[in-house]
């Protein structure tokens, strides 16, 4: 009963700090959605330091008996005086959705939320006593629901985690194509035919679902041809041939392919599906002056997603580091990553 009365004491002094996050007395967020497997052997009680970025550090916590290894992020308050913060979990988010071709969008899986503790220490702490701002007892229950990873999948990360925290243009290219992608949905390894035999083949709305699926078609359009315009801008005029010939110098520095291979999806060149994104597809998906799109057709937006795919995994590969850098600028924690057992 004592203790009950601590708790709720020390909660009223420790709201009265809830202006902003991080602060002097909560600096440090439980991760909610994404745990890791014990397959390192750790003992209760064990915190280990993961990996940084420039503002976040991350740490891993074997907080109860039983039960999975949690991620906590300790957060400089310096953060607030960005203009904008990247945060850490969104990046790891948007890298995991690109690695395993979006697939985690389908599955319905939330972003990764920080549950921000009060006064954390991991010698002193326990779970279920921890002050967490906004998490009621019984949301409390189910905190540590959710994903559940090696330690390894996320230093394997490592190149595309260090790209989107470095590169303003690959974030705002794949936040666009998760967004498409929550939109719209498809199987995107299929369609590419990186399987052989396609388990998940597509096809066109039936008549009486038309009317509730175009403009999510329509929206997921917008969104892979912004993606598409991070990384490359719009089209040049066909007309100027100096300008168009400077956007192809441009098109291979940035993606390292050329822009007259060939886009199989479309059967034409990637420069001519270029152009076909921005002024067929995308303009009247963006302009609608009351009138739906009944010719739309499904193939159409996958193409479109389908190609802003292609052009960021080709702007991703031309400018990642290699594994070994990436994990070193990012200070992956290599004694503990040795610990992960692949057998278990």
């Amino acid at each position: 009963m004592e203790r009950d009365n601590n708790l709720e004491s020390s909660k009223k002094d420790c709201y009265k700090h809830t202006d902003t996050f991080p602060n002097s007395v909560c600096n440090h967020a439980f991760v909610r959605g994404l745990s890791l497997e014990n397959s390192f052997n750790p003992i209760v009680g064990e915190y280990n330091y993961f990996f940084k970025t420039q503002d976040e550090k991350v740490f891993v916590w074997t907080h109860t008996k039983d039960t999975y290894s949690a991620l906590i992020i300790e957060v400089q308050e310096e953060i607030k005086e960005k203009p904008f913060w990247k945060n850490l979990l969104t990046v790891i988010w948007l890298s995991l959705s690109y690695k395993e071709a979006f697939e985690i969008v389908f599955s319905g899986e939330e972003t990764f939320k920080y549950k921000w503790v009060y006064h954390f220490d991991p010698k002193k702490t326990k779970l279920r006593d921890a002050i967490i701002y906004d998490t009621p007892a019984l949301e409390k229950q189910f905190i540590t629901d959710g994903r559940l990873i090696k330690a390894n999948l996320l230093s394997q990360a490592a190149p595309v985690v260090e790209l989107l925290m470095r590169d303003d243009k690959a974030f705002a290219s794949v936040s666009m194509l998760k967004s498409s992608f929550l939109l719209h949905y498809f199987c995107l390894i299929c369609e590419l035919h990186k399987n052989s035999h396609p388990h998940h083949p597509s096809y066109e709305p039936e008549i009486w679902e038309q009317a509730g699926i175009i403009p999510s078609m329509e929206a997921a359009i917008v969104q892979a041809c912004k993606s598409v315009e991070a990384i490359l801008g719009k089209p040049p005029n066909k007309e100027k041939k100096g300008a168009l010939l400077r956007h192809k110098r441009k098109w291979i520095a940035l993606l390292g392919i050329k822009p007259e291979g060939l886009f199989e999806k479309a059967n034409k060149s990637f420069f001519d599906f270029y152009y076909d994104l921005f002024f067929d597809l995308r303009n009247p998906s963006a302009h609608s002056y009351g009138d739906i799109q009944f010719n739309l057709e499904r193939r159409k937006t996958i193409e479109a997603q389908c190609f802003a795919a292609l052009i960021i995994d080709a702007y991703i590969q031309n400018n990642t580091l290699d594994l070994s850098d990436a994990q070193e600028k990012l200070d992956f924690n290599q004694e503990f990553l040795s610990r992960v057992r692949e057998d278990m």
